[in-house]
Formats: structure tokens, C-alpha cells, sequence
């Protein structure tokens, strides 16, 4: 069962399930088997692999690779990396980590993805994931959800009346 997966075919669930079971050796060759065909989640796991292996420096090491192979349009692989920061992987203090992962988020967000947006939105209404509570902002992304034809964000512009619709 695929937990999840990227478009190089890289199943998390595979490589954790290999290693719960205890084939690390396969649960490695696993991983560079993905790494070498460029997949960026796979090098993610690699990192938090090492780092849950007690080896900081060469987690560290794979974090910085994976940032630098994404791509400026790449957005399923900024997600991959904000969500690799928030679960402490990489450089710089919890905070410094914390507050990357918010405007990694925030950036794919600008770039038209829905479910970024629709995080967005809640983060600025309730003051959430490192948001300050902005409704002005929330309504930003309320109007960049229906731009995309959602239609709860849609809804939620016809019930706030003139001024969430303008």
C-alpha cells in the first residue's frame, strides 16, 4: 500500500516499511535507487533516515542537496522540503526552521496551488503556522482560491458581501 509517493515512482511507505522491518541495507539501496533518478523526496528520506540514525552532519549534508536540486517551479518538492523542516530536518534553529517553512508554503501558494492556498487562508484567519491573524490577508487568498474556481473560498465571498467580493 502506497503511502505516499513522487513522480519518480519513490514510495515513503516502502522505504519505512523496509526499515521497521529491519532490512536497512535495502531500505538504503531503496533510497539511492530514487536519489540517483533525481527524486527529491527520496533524498528528503535520506536525511531524516541518517538523522533518526543519530548522523546530524551527513543529514545536514542531504537536506542542502535536496534544496539545491528543486527546481524554481518544482512545488510538490518545496511542500516535500517545508514539511521536512517542520519535522526538524535541516539547518538553523527550531524557529528559523519553523518560520522557512511557513514562506516555502506561502511562495507555492503565490504560484496557484490550491491546497497551499486553502492553508493560507486558515493560517491568516486564526493566526496559525506562523501567520500573523490577518483577515485582510485571509481574504487575499480567499479571492486566489475562486479565482481557481474553488467554491467554498467562492461561498465564503458571496457570504462576506461587498467587501470580501471586491
Amino acid at each position: 500500500m502506497q503511502i505516499f509517493s513522487d513522480a519518480f515512482g519513490f514510495d515513503v511507505g516502502e522505504v519505512r516499511e523496509l526499515i521497521w522491518q529491519g532490512e536497512e541495507e535495502r531500505a538504503v539501496a531503496y533510497l539511492e535507487q530514487f536519489i540517483a533518478k533525481g527524486s527529491i523526496l527520496a533524498m528528503i528520506e535520506m536525511a531524516e533516515y541518517l538523522l533518526d540514525k543519530g548522523d546530524s552532519c551527513s543529514s545536514l549534508s542531504w537536506m542542502e542537496k535536496a534544496e539545491r536540486a528543486i527546481g524554481p517551479e518544482d512545488f510538490d518538492s518545496l511542500l516535500y522540503l517545508s514539511g521536512a523542516l517542520r519535522r526538524g530536518l535541516g539547518a538553523g534553529t527550531a524557529k528559523e526552521r519553523y518560520f522557512r517553512a511557513f514562506d516555502l508554503k506561502e511562495r507555492v501558494a503565490e504560484a496557484g496551488h490550491l491546497g497551499a492556498i486553502r492553508e493560507m487562508i486558515v493560517n491568516y484567519a486564526h493566526g496559525l503556522n506562523g501567520a500573523a491573524r490577518d483577515p485582510d490577508r485571509a481574504i487575499y487568498w480567499v479571492k486566489k482560491a475562486a479565482a481557481l474556481n474553488d467554491e467554498e473560498a467562492k461561498q465564503i465571498l458571496r457570504d462576506e458581501g461587498p467587501q470580501g467580493g471586491s
